[in-house]
């Protein structure tokens, strides 16, 4: 195995902003060192690094390290991202008795803590990241046949493969079912419409919300009906006056956070039936957006009807990557009931422009 260098190179930001115009590359920072490690954690050479939409909207709300109020702006860094794939370099003191399935030198998925990443700066954009083993699988398990994703397009699969497979256990749908999935070509989206399409089955029906360009996209993943938002919009006008009014949905799951598909849902989402939303895209990114979004998650959850709020269930709900989760999202993988999407791999330099592909993935060290 080779030698843990001393410095690494990272894509870090120190500034709120898009990623294409604060996310620079730091070519001197200190790697992670073996003696970093917690008992339960694992150093990694990540090999990729995808985008993920939610990190994106962190970056461009809050300046790095937020929580860390006793440095100087100036002195505050964040390395960028979440999901990763990549080689175990090494591990800590309780990893190898504990997962057996975890082995030095092999090639393993997952994804890093987001609260950690966001009070602390460690992301996974970075030639070499810590993570704990509590979100970090192996990348091929010894005997089972050889995964049908790529390691590139498993670096993507961390985060919103939980998310998916733990959304569907939250809204309680089952086989036969009706389900809407606002923003069905996103990161999220993508993996949503397949899970649903996979727990409803043939006689259920997953529809999904997306831009023009990506209808057929989100056709081939399994959903129904594909409604295209900007020919339809406002989207919850639309829905009060087509089909779906008469025959409403089982849940609703909101991956951009759209508060008028909330507001209006009694006219197309069943009574007694969830609204769940795991998305924000739709908040201003600034420090008042995030004050009145945390307002309005308040309100939607429990302002009782009289006081004029919606008769219907709400949730926000941000999932947590696990091993539980990675495993299920895995036997979907091997059963051919999930795939990922990745449209472009871009090389290490080159991340600047990779954050206007919402399905990118980085390469970040060569094998």
């Amino acid at each position: 195995m080779s030698e843990i260098p001393p410095t690494m190179r990272a894509w870090a930001y120190r500034q709120a902003g898009l990623p294409s115009q604060v996310v620079k590359l730091e070519t001197n920072l200190r790697t992670p060192q073996p003696t970093d490690l917690g008992p339960n954690e694992v150093l990694v050479e990540t090999r990729y690094t995808s985008f993920n939409g939610g990190f994106t909207l962190i970056m461009q709300s809050l300046r790095p390290r937020p929580l860390a109020l006793w440095l100087p702006k100036k002195d505050r860094m964040s390395i960028a991202e979440f999901e990763f794939a990549g080689r175990m370099v090494a591990a800590g003191a309780n990893v190898l008795a504990s997962r057996p399935d975890l082995r030095l030198g092999e090639l393993v998925v997952g994804s890093m803590d987001h609260m950690n990443t966001i009070r602390h700066g460690v992301g996974a954009l970075a030639e070499y990241a810590i993570s704990d083993i509590a979100a970090v699988v192996p990348y091929q398990i010894a005997g089972e046949k050889k995964s049908k994703l790529s390691l590139a397009e498993w670096a993507g699969l961390g985060a919103v493969g939980c998310t998916a497979v733990q959304v569907m256990d939250r809204v309680g749908v089952k086989a036969g079912d009706k389900v809407l999935i606002n923003g069905g070509s996103g990161g999220a989206g993508v993996m949503m419409v397949q899970v649903a399409k996979s727990v409803v089955g043939p006689n259920g029906r997953v529809v999904a919300t997306c831009s023009g360009r990506n209808v057929d996209l989100v056709k081939s993943l399994g959903a129904d009906e594909v409604i295209d938002y900007r020919q339809c919009g406002p989207l919850h006008t639309y829905l009060a006056a087509s089909e779906h009014a008469k025959a409403p949905f089982d849940a609703i799951i909101d991956c951009v956070g759209i508060q008028d598909l909330f507001a209006y849902s009694p006219a197309y989402l069943g009574r007694g039936k969830k609204f769940l939303n795991i998305g924000a895209m739709d908040t201003e990114t600034s420090i008042r957006g995030a004050v009145k979004w945390v307002w309005l998650r308040v309100w939607n959850r429990f302002c009782p009807r009289i006081l004029g709020g919606v008769p219907r269930e709400y949730e926000f709900y941000g999932a947590k990557c696990d091993v539980q989760s990675l495993e299920r999202v895995r036997k979907m993988v091997q059963a051919g009931e999930l795939r990922q999407v990745v449209d472009s791999i871009w090389e290490f330099e080159d991340v600047p422009k990779v954050a206007i592909f919402p399905h990118a993935a980085v390469h970040t060290m060569s094998y």
